[in-house]
């Protein structure tokens, strides 16, 4: 039978999460079929073999690159791949409750206008994670990523920019949901052409948003279900921390890149 929903996990060393990511996802309560593809960035740690391990058990579709190909690029080859109607693309990381596949898909299914809609995450302490957004200027990841955001006026500057004044309880539209997890029709998703490779690492699910956006589809924040989400964030430290580390470098890269090509975005929230 054809799969109503095509699930993209890539893997790049995360240890042990990708298999407990594919449990909670069996563990779900679907009236549909669903197939789980999981893009392999070139591993070298124990990830790789118990991946290989699902693959024998055919519990997953194995894609195995030779080099990182980055984020964006490896669920753009994950979504090739997909013969699902929706395509869900999900952090290795990212551990499902049994309804959330089940109430994404049944809401995207009746609201046409929708281009990508994205599940309440919580951090594994139950914090909710910030995982919608308002369109931001370079200066709101600076304040954020400094001392600047503990100064009384930048304080509303970023609670603006992290919605802060959303209770995270209600269907919302938004400009901007964090690429963790979220659902949306394979047909959308290649007519705005998935991720931009340009984007090897961070910026590219903000673009991705702003892409359909401009297309003339909403971006919902959906509360009614969740999902939990062990995240670790690569580019978080002091400064002094992150100017030596590769990552903090590569963050830099795509937003600069991203900053540019949206320049003359303008705010519709």
């Amino acid at each position: 039978m054809t799969p109503k929903v095509s699930i993209i996990i890539v893997n790049y060393n995360h240890k042990y999460f990708p298999k407990m990511c594919v449990e909670a996802i069996e563990r779900s309560q679907t009236d549909f079929e669903y197939e789980i593809i999981v893009v392999d960035n070139g591993s070298i740690d124990e990830s790789l073999p118990k991946l290989r391990e699902l693959q024998k058990e055919k519990r997953i579709q194995l894609i195995e690159s030779k080099k990182n190909l980055g984020y964006g690029q490896a669920n753009n080859l994950g979504v090739e791949k997909a013969k699902g109607e929706f395509v869900i693309i999900s952090n290795p990381d990212i551990f499902v409750k049994e309804d959330t596949m089940q109430k994404l898909v049944d809401y995207l299914e009746h609201h046409s206008e929708i281009g990508l809609l994205g599940p309440r995450l919580r951090y594994y302490n139950g914090e909710i994670q910030e995982s919608c957004r308002r369109h931001m200027t370079f200066f709101d990841l600076i304040i954020k990523r400094t001392f600047l955001k503990k100064l009384p006026r930048y304080k509303k500057r970023l609670k603006r920019y992290l919605m802060h004044d959303y209770d995270h309880k209600t269907i919302q539209e938004v400009e901007l949901i964090t690429g963790a997890y979220f659902v949306m029709k394979k047909d959308v998703y290649e007519e705005v052409k998935g991720f931009d490779p340009r984007f090897f690492l961070f910026m590219e699910d903000y673009d991705l948003c702003l892409k359909l956006i401009q297309k003339g589809y909403k971006i919902i924040y959906f509360p009614l279900t969740e999902a939990e989400h062990y995240h670790k964030r690569l580019s978080s430290g002091s400064v002094f921390h992150l100017l030596g580390r590769r990552v903090f470098w590569i963050h830099v890269s795509s937003a600069l890149k991203y900053f540019w090509k949206w320049r003359h975005f303008k705010s519709h929230i």
